[in-house]
């Protein structure tokens, strides 16, 4: 992320009620900017990223820059993991937070025109975000929702790094090289073994997770696997308003590129949203145009309108997140018959 050293006085802030924060967040410390209502004047500080740090925090807020907590917009971009303590402690405080995708604020950043990028100037762009684009508030997962889509990402990360090793083992020509790494390969597959018996431990141990799980299932081409990621990185479905925004949570919406009379490129998936998502539907949804009816039925009627295979997988690995939803919502199993043809 870039930051800009001037507002720009022509963009109206949306935000005008709250006094906005920017958090840059990073392992070691916090870099905060609170704006004035103007924008244009501010107050700033670093602290340490440890828990005595974010209660200094919370009292500087409160006495030194003398805001009331129902008054504080904070914005923090999401960073790897580092940014989610943080948040959880300011949204515990009854603090208005927002976690904002780091792609959001570099558009914004370049539209600046900006010059310069330190951790400062980062959070100052930050809060001025905030201010004009208001984004929404932030809630934590719970702690069960958490824990799942930590060890779910954590098996994706092992199957990563088994293929990897896989790879690495058929282009090895010598034999010590290659003994070596199947004795990885081996403790990294027991691994794997271990982490996915977990998974279905914590998940069976959650009454609620292992409803949502069970539902998933009834959906033809979704095995126990996916479901488990499609609950871990999906989340509440209560936080989406349609199957179309799941969807495009996903990055699996199209994104369409025409410009006047002679620009009009094919319409490709948009890709913004969680890449964990999509990859494992991508091969559902090789798995769902052979054994789900519905998936099916829209594939051959696309086939029939000479669309590509790799056409036929996104619109397909598109349709799923829509029935996920579905069946998350009503909590009812997958019912063919409410998608003849989708």
């Amino acid at each position: 992320m870039t930051a800009t050293d001037s507002p720009n006085s022509s963009d109206a802030p949306a935000n005008e009620a709250t006094r906005a924060v920017g958090i840059d967040v990073s392992k070691a410390s916090l870099e905060i900017v609170v704006l004035g209502r103007d924008a244009d004047r501010s107050v700033a500080r670093s602290i340490p990223n440890t828990k005595d740090g974010l209660d200094e925090l919370q009292e500087w807020i409160d006495w030194e820059v003398e805001v009331d907590f129902e008054e504080v917009h904070v914005c923090l971009e999401a960073s790897g993991g580092y940014e989610r303590p943080v948040a959880r402690y300011l949204h515990e405080q009854n603090l208005t937070v927002s976690v904002v995708n780091p792609r959001r604020t570099s558009a914004y950043a370049e539209s600046q025109l900006n010059r310069s990028k330190t951790d400062p100037v980062d959070a100052r762009l930050l809060a001025r975000f905030c201010q004009r684009e208001a984004p929404s508030p932030w809630q934590p997962a719970s702690s069960d929702q958490q824990d799942l889509k930590d060890m779910t990402r954590g098996l994706q990360s092992l199957k990563k790094e088994r293929d990897r090793l896989k790879n690495q083992i058929d282009r090895s020509n010598s034999p010590t090289v290659t003994n070596s790494l199947q004795s990885v390969l081996k403790s990294i597959n027991e691994q794997i073994d271990q982490l996915e018996k977990a998974i279905d431990e914590h998940i069976q141990g959650c009454r609620s997770l292992a409803r949502k799980q069970e539902l998933l299932e009834t959906i033809p081409g979704v095995g126990q696997t996916t479901a488990a990621l499609v609950i871990a990185e999906l989340g509440d479905p209560e936080r989406f308003e349609s199957a179309g925004q799941a969807a495009a949570y996903a990055g699996l919406t199209p994104a369409h590129h025409t410009s006047g009379s002679s620009v009009h490129r094919k319409p490709r998936l948009s890709k913004v949203g969680s890449s964990r998502l999509r990859k494992a539907l991508y091969f559902q949804a090789i798995s769902a145009l052979r054994c789900n009816a519905a998936i099916e039925a829209f594939g051959d009627r696309l086939a029939k309108r000479g669309k590509a295979k790799l056409v036929i997988i996104g619109a397909a690995m598109r349709k799923l997140p829509h029935i996920c939803y579905g069946v998350l919502k009503n909590g009812t199993p997958f019912n063919p018959s409410l998608h003849p043809g989708t």
